[in-house]
């Protein structure tokens, strides 16, 4: 498929084209829908049809060490969604769960990254919907609807400061995930991430199989950083269940599909020639450093509250009204940075606003 040039970067022109963007929000029955390609927004039905589901299944399997939040959106979602606009119609599950899976200067973070294709819906026998004007549709509509699970199981290190984190990466050079380890060389890990919190977690898109959230729950998950060997034992379980033929790929498979992107076309490329102005419809960069600078803002308190709430699980019982007192405040932080995105991608004018 020919690549998608960046939209907001470039502010390419959208006539005539068709552009993906990744969301598990949008479904099936969102199909025909119009869409502002300036915006991002959705629109009210334009068209109606029918809804056909096309099963195309397949999978790959990638592996992540050390890599920043813009790493992680290139590497499992592609850079044809345009970047910003990606997480300005994501949903609030996919973008914590990217964030999540970042490193910064404070967290190190591995992860096995199982990525499933199932499938797409489209909107067939396409007509204008009874009491419809097309005018008032603008020049864009949903086309598309695709599937598929985004699954990370991670590993991470919660760092009290940015100098244990650099003085670790400086004298441990190994990965930390999926490579079997001496006694030795875990004796190395532990001493040199003595003073921070190991912790083994799995994410996605959509709700998790009930296996894996049981042996979640029943193992140890969080382990401080001078005796990380509890969690290690609890990873190499996570990961024997992610290959056994008969574990995680059998329970997904009985799982709802997951909406994971959507395509975007113009009305005139599907041929509805009565909707308005097909001049070339230009996307607004004007906003993409708020855009990303709200972004960035909350990418930082959801890896804070993660830290915070590492430290609390280890936490001996002197040690817990401080980092309860710490935790509560992430928690606090990160509502308003939530609060804070949605004004700034909805209202980038907004006078909070700004980097």
């Amino acid at each position: 498929m020919k690549k998608f040039l960046p939209l907001l970067a470039l502010g390419c022109t959208f006539a005539a084209h068709s552009q993906i963007y990744y969301s598990e929000k949008v479904g099936a029955n969102d199909l025909g829908r119009a869409f502002d390609p300036n915006m991002h927004q959705l629109n009210n039905a334009c068209l109606q049809g029918t809804s056909v589901l096309h099963n195309e299944l397949s999978g790959s399997l990638d592996y992540f060490q050390r890599v920043d939040e813009t790493l992680i959106k290139r590497r499992t979602f592609g850079e044809v969604h345009g970047g910003v606009n990606l997480f300005i119609i994501a949903g609030s599950v996919s973008t914590s769960m990217t964030h999540r899976n970042a490193t910064d200067q404070r967290t190190l973070t591995s992860q096995l990254h199982l990525k499933f294709d199932e499938g797409y819906s489209t909107l067939e026998d396409r007509q204008v919907k009874a009491g419809v004007d097309l005018k008032d549709c603008g020049s864009h509509f949903v086309y598309q609807v695709n599937y598929g699970r985004d699954l990370f199981v991670n590993t991470r290190l919660h760092f009290k400061t940015e100098e244990d984190y650099k003085r670790f990466v400086i004298k441990i050079k190994i990965r930390l995930l999926f490579f079997k380890k001496t006694i030795t060389k875990v004796k190395e890990i532990e001493k040199y991430a003595e003073n921070a919190v190991f912790s083994v977690d799995v994410n996605s898109n959509g709700p998790l199989p009930a296996k894996l959230q049981q042996q979640l729950s029943e193992q140890p998950t969080y382990c401080r950083g001078g005796n990380i060997t509890p969690c290690l034992q609890t990873l190499e379980k996570l990961v024997a269940y992610s290959f056994d033929p008969n574990g995680l790929m059998l329970d997904l498979a009985d799982l709802d599909k997951v909406p994971r992107s959507f395509v975007v076309k113009s009305f005139q490329d599907s041929g509805h020639y009565g909707a308005a102005d097909w001049a070339s419809v230009m996307s607004n960069t004007m906003y993409e450093p708020t855009w990303r600078w709200a972004e960035h803002q909350y990418g930082e308190a959801v890896r804070h509250l993660e830290r915070a709430k590492a430290f609390l699980a280890v936490a001996s019982e002197a040690e817990k009204p401080a980092l309860e007192a710490q935790y509560e405040a992430a928690q606090i932080a990160l509502s308003d940075a939530e609060t804070l995105r949605q004004t700034c991608l909805t209202s980038p004018w907004s006078s909070q606003c700004g980097s």
